[in-house]
């Protein structure tokens, strides 16, 4: 039987658009690029940059189900993603399966919803060869700028480091934000606050004073007599504006701040709500809405609200939705063309019970929120000042304010009443006020901090680095290579002398407190400041922001049809060969002392160790041995040789921690030296993460082409775990897969904690739950029945809470 064939990216979709399409259509997903390029070889420089693909390794078996499905067709409709990438993939479709360009039907649409689907087969267009072009010239240039550079880091920085023609300059940015902090280590000064009136109100003090004796300390001696004059000003209108609509770059700062969400888990999440029809298309560089939507909001906002509450009405401007047919016409910039990131539906104000994860829910909820808020009138409020005179012409201030009208603040609540702002009107002007106390604490200026990720969604935006829709691939690809991770930063621990005066009575606290604490910043490590000082040194214009955002606009212009692709590829390579030819060849390394060299090994940064060997010298080579080095090496400081051999060598664990059940002992070093005959890598960083020992054996963990597994002796079991996961796996949260090999049990699919994981059925049986911890004298042995989703590769945090739910185990168990 005939019918019409859809091809989309995912095969997350298939189902919902042959359930809205109906009978006699049918989807098949490509499962994003089935063909790629095969490095430099595959691109001839010499005939306009020609491409040759091949087919991906892992599509191989989807292209041949596309091949017979197209055999079925009647007609075929490509239903790629609406940017240059999807496009690129329709064009890939039509000329591998030689489906005709000009006449092969391509639709789009930003949300996988009923209407949404039928308008698009309706307002069909073809394929926009400009657009490919566009995702040709940026995927080439990436090829050359990989292959072309990174062969040469490996010869003058380490194996297995690379460069991008974005990844870079994003590198850069976290680089020069380190150089800012160890250029900018912060000085001491006094916050001063003074507690007045009978509600004890802190009022803060203009000015920092610096010098605590002549200082702050005259400043309060002065206090004690002075007389303390109150006064308020006029009251001030404020307008707060509501939140401009989620383009992809905003989400993804407000999804890391909100919900401490990295752009690629925002991304995959969105993609999943996006599949399920909840919310639009999420790469976007558009901050409107289609009038439709708009429309549809309004009433929803005059319901729940008020008609005083919308904005639409004299503000918005949405994006309209043509309903003329496009195929002969040519489309703008993919991504231009979208409508902000908002729900299908604003009616749905919580995604159903039971079917998402909590990450997945609140990721809705923000932009739901967010829409909502966008679409909504300024909160208004009226603003005071309150200011009491201080010793030597300074002034202590209050600002307070309180809600005229709530406008978009009533989405998620706002306190719509202060109690200091009736309170301070209430007091006599020019009134005479006696302080309760006076403190004074030392704080830290200009302390400068390390980039969120947010931040740096921020800036690679604002310099036109890549394209909001490849900030989270940057990102995590600079983090991938070990060249930047987000950590918590130790902050450092000053002498303070803070004071307090209490009537009369001037007391000094001594005390000590850590300054410049960081949780999650993107921090750059060793092998990051090496491989960017080499890539600046040699090719500084290549990777210069200026550059990359010039690059980024030809790639626009190209689109639209103002420049020959091959034209752009051309002038990359030209520039980089200028680069090349000048190149400082050499890799640098750092001499602790005679026997000591710290290098960059294939596996990160080592301790080259030297030593002559005992007896006969004669005809005797160097003994050469490896030691793990301590994290957070300043190489600045290496530079100028100012470490000693103790402050570098990271000193084994011969010890740790024993754990009921299973015999569990743990060292994560065996011995004091690490000897490679064939002079690489320390064994502790070749072998993988150790996670201590089990039975007189090492436990690694490792990640290889199936993703994670630990290895025990000969033995190895894969694990389903996120990134996030297997950097704080331990050895007891293993303890029972360890265990299970050891008696020859196989059978864990997924491990949920140190007493819980998922086990295979036998024969026909179903899957289920083994739960066991150290109270309990035999194991218990649960079913997944009602269990909605996929208990292999779902968000664990799903499975805690089911837990929780259904069997009361808890995760601390």
């Amino acid at each position: 039987m005939s019918h019409n064939l859809f091809i989309v990216e995912s095969p997350a979709k298939c189902g919902k658009i042959e359930h809205y399409l109906g009978p006699g259509n049918k989807c098949i997903a490509s499962y994003g690029h089935f063909r790629e390029l095969n490095g430099l070889q595959s691109i001839n420089i010499h005939n306009n940059f020609e491409p040759t693909f091949i087919i991906s390794e892992t599509k191989q078996s989807q292209v041949n189900k596309i091949k017979k499905a197209l055999k079925e067709a009647k007609e075929v409709f490509l239903a790629t993603d609406d940017d240059r990438e999807g496009e690129a993939i329709a064009w890939h479709l039509c000329d591998y399966f030689g489906l005709p360009i000009h006449s092969t039907k391509r639709i789009v649409f930003h949300e996988v919803t009923e209407t949404a689907l039928k308008t698009a087969v309706s307002e069909y267009r073809y394929l926009n060869m400009e657009i490919v072009h566009a995702q040709l010239a940026r995927q080439v240039m990436d090829i050359i700028v990989g292959y072309k550079l990174s062969p040469i880091l490996w010869k003058n920085v380490k194996d297995g480091t690379s460069a991008g023609r974005c990844q870079t300059p994003a590198l850069r940015l976290v680089y020069e934000n380190y150089k800012a902090i160890k250029a900018s280590p912060g000085s001491k000064e006094y916050n001063t606050t003074g507690y007045f009136t009978a509600k004890n109100i802190p009022f803060v003090l203009n000015h920092n004073f610096i010098d605590a004796n002549e200082g702050i300390g005259a400043f309060l001696k002065e206090s004690i007599d002075f007389e303390h004059v109150y006064n308020y000003g006029e009251l001030r209108d404020l307008i707060k504006a509501p939140p401009s609509p989620f383009t992809t770059s905003k989400l993804q700062q407000s999804a890391s701040t909100n919900l401490h969400t990295s752009p690629k888990d925002t991304m995959k999440i969105c993609q999943k709500l996006y599949e399920e029809g909840y919310i639009t298309y999420m790469r976007t560089d558009s901050a409107k809405y289609a009038e439709e939507f708009v429309d549809t909001a309004v009433v929803y906002i005059e319901k729940e609200y008020g008609k005083e509450y919308c904005k639409a009405y004299c503000t918005q401007e949405p994006e309209k939705q043509t309903k003329k047919n496009k195929k002969n016409k040519k489309v703008d910039l993919a991504q231009e063309a979208h409508e902000a990131i908002r729900p299908t539906n604003i009616n749905i104000k919580q995604l159903p019970d039971g079917t998402f994860t909590v990450k997945e829910t609140k990721m809705y909820q923000l932009i739901w929120s967010n829409t909502l808020e966008s679409l909504m009138t300024d909160a208004k409020y009226k603003g005071l000042t309150a200011t009491i005179t201080a010793p030597q012409h300074h002034t202590y201030k209050f600002i307070t304010e309180q809600v005229v009208f709530p406008g978009w603040k009533c989405v998620n609540g706002c306190e719509e009443t202060s109690k200091e702002f009736a309170y301070l009107q209430s007091l006599k002007q020019s009134s005479v006020m006696k302080y309760k106390k006076i403190t004074a604490k030392v704080s830290i200026k200009e302390l400068k901090s390390h980039y969120t990720e947010a931040k740096l969604v921020q800036l690679l935006e604002e310099k036109g680095i890549g394209r909001p829709s490849t900030f989270s691939a940057l990102i995590d690809k600079i983090q991938e290579r070990g060249y930047v991770k987000k950590e918590n930063v130790q902050g450092v621990l000053i002498k303070c002398q803070d004071y307090e005066l209490l009537g009369d009575k001037l007391n000094m606290l001594e005390n000590e407190r850590e300054f410049g604490n960081e949780k999650n910043k993107l921090v750059i490590k060793p092998l990051g400041i090496l491989v960017l000082d080499y890539l600046l040194a040699n090719f500084e214009a290549v990777f210069d922001y200026d550059y990359t955002k010039q690059m980024e606009e030809q790639l626009d212009n190209i689109a639209q049809g103002k420049k020959v692709w091959h034209e752009l590829c051309k002038e990359c390579l030209s520039d980089l060969d200028t680069g090349i030819n000048a190149t400082h060849k050499g890799k640098e390394t750092f001499r602790i002392d005679n026997e000591h060299m710290y290098i960059m090994g294939k596996y990160g940064p080592v301790l080259k160790c030297t030593s002559k060997p005992t007896g006969d010298t004669n005809n005797k080579k160097d003994i050469v041995t490896f030691k793990p080095v301590k994290p957070d090496i300043d190489i600045e400081k290496l530079r100028r040789g100012e470490y000693t051999l103790a402050q570098v060598l990271l000193e084994p664990t011969l010890s740790g921690p024993t754990l009921s059940g299973p015999t569990l002992s743990g060292p994560t070093l065996s011995g004091p030296t690490l000897s490679e005959p064939t002079l690489s890598e320390p064994t502790i960083v070749k072998k993988g993460r150790s996670l201590g020992i089990y039975k007189e054996k090492e436990v690694f963990l490792k990640s290889g082409k199936f993703g994670w597994y630990v290895e025990w002796g000969t033995e190895k079991k894969s694990l389903k775990l996120t990134l996030e996961e297997a950097d704080i796996l331990e050895l007891d949260t293993v303890a029972d897969v360890l265990y299970d090999i050891a008696n020859g049990n196989t059978t864990v699919i997924r491990v949920i904690s140190k007493e819980t994981s998922i086990r295979k059925g036998k024969g026909e049986f179903d899957d289920y739950i083994f739960h066991k911890n150290a109270k309990m004298k035999k194991p218990k042995f649960l079913k997944l029945g009602d269990f909605k989703g996929d208990y292999k590769k779902c968000d664990i945090e799903l499975l805690h809470a089911w837990l929780k739910k259904t069997y009361d185990i808890t995760k601390c168990e």
